[in-house]
């Protein structure tokens, strides 16, 4: 089987505990770094289906990022031919818009731990309880094409959808370990220093509760994934 391509879209935001996932699934997988000059693979030629990360850059700045226009080209096709996509942040964003969907900006950003509530039941959250809690960190959210179903929110925002058979994305961060969280701990409470005392408090409490568990989480959702598209090894 081709390998499962990873789209990296900036230093700060690695696979992570995906990475891990995928190796305990034996799943074969490669990295790449649009950002640095990686050139995306061909579909289906090159790749068995793509996982693309978050980033601080946004879904709406094709000019300034050229690449992002050619992820979405790759991303339309492969949710048009029925591959296996799993877009995360920005890379959900990407999705919406190859779908046929639209970003927004939000009135506030969406930053920490949140609580998230299932609308429906769908292979990418098997043996996921609702509601349940995960990482985001998000100034824009997605506003979905008509041919996508929303399988869970956040008040009123989009947190996991649908976008076809094998096409998924997520807003919030799974990715997120205890090598990268002390960093966006600490880059979110400087960013956001306006938001004052008591949510810095919060970030850094909340996140040395639950990072524990977390790469659990993520490794359920990887999994599902895997099973989902096909891409566990077979042998």
């Amino acid at each position: 089987m081709k390998p499962l391509t990873i789209v990296q879209h900036e230093p700060d935001d690695p696979p992570g505990s995906i990475a891990v996932a995928l190796d305990g699934l034996r799943v074969a997988y490669e990295v790449l770094r649009p950002y640095e000059g990686d050139e995306l693979p061909s579909w289906p030629d090159e790749t068995a289906g793509v996982i693309s990360l978050g980033g601080a850059i946004h879904a709406t700045q094709t000019r300034e990022y050229p690449f992002l226009s050619d992820e979405i080209r790759l991303l339309r096709r492969i949710v048009h031919e029925g591959g296996p996509v799993w877009g995360i942040c920005l890379g959900a964003q990407l999705l919406t818009l190859a779908a046929g969907g639209d970003v927004f900006k939000r009135k506030h950003p969406e930053v920490g731990w949140v609580a998230i509530d299932k609308v429906a039941e769908d292979p990418l959250l098997h043996g996921v309880s609702s509601p349940f809690v995960a990482f985001n960190w998000h100034e824009y959210s997605c506003r979905l094409p008509p041919t996508a179903h929303l399988v869970a929110r956040a008040g009123n925002g989009v947190q996991v959808f649908r976008a076809g058979g094998r096409s998924w994305g997520t807003q919030f961060h799974p990715e997120v370990d205890a090598v990268m969280a002390p960093h966006w701990v600490r880059d979110a409470i400087r960013e956001f220093k306006h938001f004052g005392e008591a949510f810095a408090e919060a970030l850094r409490t909340e996140t040395e509760q639950r990072l524990p568990a977390y790469p659990s989480f993520c490794h359920r959702l990887t999994e599902n994934f895997a099973l989902t598209s096909g891409l566990l090894p077979t042998d």
